[in-house]
């Protein structure tokens, strides 16, 4: 499958309670930047079709760190989208009402909107390295695929459009894991590939290692 047939998904919906923090988690600065926008920037440097960002809980703040000044209209707040543009590229906005649910309503969100296939990144994932999406993306064609660390499967995830229908019947936090039986797994020999930043120790850990890959 040509990579202009396929959506680079950002999932960026979730509460981020874990960390305990005053500001969303998604905000917290690695390196100058902000975690959410290392991940936009992953995305920004691959050639896809489209680029999506699903938002939830902590919407109002990310949109306005991420596209400062983008007019919201209010019906986005009910489950609409939006058009917006960075320095990066154009980014079609989604909000996902039904958040509380966990990453399940996110992609079904995501592929309530998406036809085609999608290669889906978590917002609290900035240490993936470019050249593992990369090779994700050269692999997209009728199955799932996805890099694995010392055989852990991690993100992003290529999720083929034979998968929609299923996607739109998710329910829970389980995300689309059950789904993934026939994954190929490309062997990674880089943890950013599953490392996800759950509290600001992890994240300071993750720039004494080297901080997210250049974009």
């Amino acid at each position: 499958m040509p990579a202009p047939e396929v959506a680079g998904v950002v999932l960026a919906a979730g509460p981020g309670r874990r960390m305990g923090l005053p500001t969303p988690k998604l905000l917290l600065p690695i390196q100058g930047k902000s975690m959410l926008a290392w991940v936009l920037e992953l995305v920004e440097g691959l050639p896809l079709g489209e680029r999506v960002l699903v938002l939830g809980a902590q919407a109002p703040a990310l949109l306005a760190a991420l596209f400062p000044g983008q007019e919201v209209p209010p019906a986005f707040f009910r489950g609409g989208e939006l058009r917006a543009r960075r320095a990066g590229g154009a980014w079609r906005v989604l909000y996902n009402p039904d958040w509380p649910e966990g990453m399940g309503a996110s992609l079904r969100c995501a592929a309530r909107a998406v036809p085609g296939g999608m290669l889906v990144f978590l917002g609290d994932m900035p240490y993936v390295p470019l050249e593992a999406a990369r090779a994700v993306l050269a692999r997209a064609g009728a199955h799932p695929v996805a890099p694995a660390f010392r055989g852990q499967r991690g993100f992003p995830v290529y999720l083929p459009a034979a998968l929609r229908p299923a996607l739109l019947e998710l329910r829970g936090d389980v995300g689309a894991r059950n789904l993934l039986s026939a994954c190929e797994l490309l062997p990674w020999d880089h943890p950013g590939v599953v490392w996800d930043v759950d509290c600001p120790e992890e994240a300071k850990e993750g720039a004494c290692a080297g901080g997210p890959s250049p974009r």
